[in-house]
């Protein structure tokens, strides 16, 4: 995602960032276009880019290293996460460390998936 001089990103003001976009083809836009983010939930970087051509915005993913090459060329962080609503909350006690031998044979079982089916009662 990141270009500019010997592919560090980092040039004298002229960091910039390369993208496809699905309607127009490959594009090159200022590092300071893209919005680097990161999911608090998991610690996972995205970014978000505009097409400067038809102002479509894109997101995707990308690896800590890119992450760190953009926001080193000034591009602007946001920090989110799931809402609540959203987020798996399960509705039991939590497997302690007694539990987990067992809960890895369970889970090692080639019939594990009929096997949780059934004790949900779907089937």
């Amino acid at each position: 995602m990141v270009g500019g001089d010997g592919g560090t990103g980092l040039e004298d003001w002229t960091a910039h960032a390369k993208g496809t976009c699905d309607g127009c083809g490959p594009f090159r836009v200022a590092a300071t276009s893209v919005t680097v983010r990161q999911r608090l939930d998991d610690g996972t970087w995205s970014y978000r880019v505009r097409c400067p051509s038809c102002e479509r915005w894109m997101l995707a993913s990308m690896r800590p290293r890119v992450a760190l090459q953009l926001l080193l060329a000034r591009a602007p962080f946001e920090a989110w996460s799931l809402p609540d609503s959203a987020r798996e909350c399960g509705h039991g006690e939590p497997v302690s460390i007694y539990e987990l031998p067992q809960l890895r044979a369970d889970l090692a079982r080639i019939d594990v998936v009929d096997v949780l089916r059934a004790s949900l009662g779907v089937g």
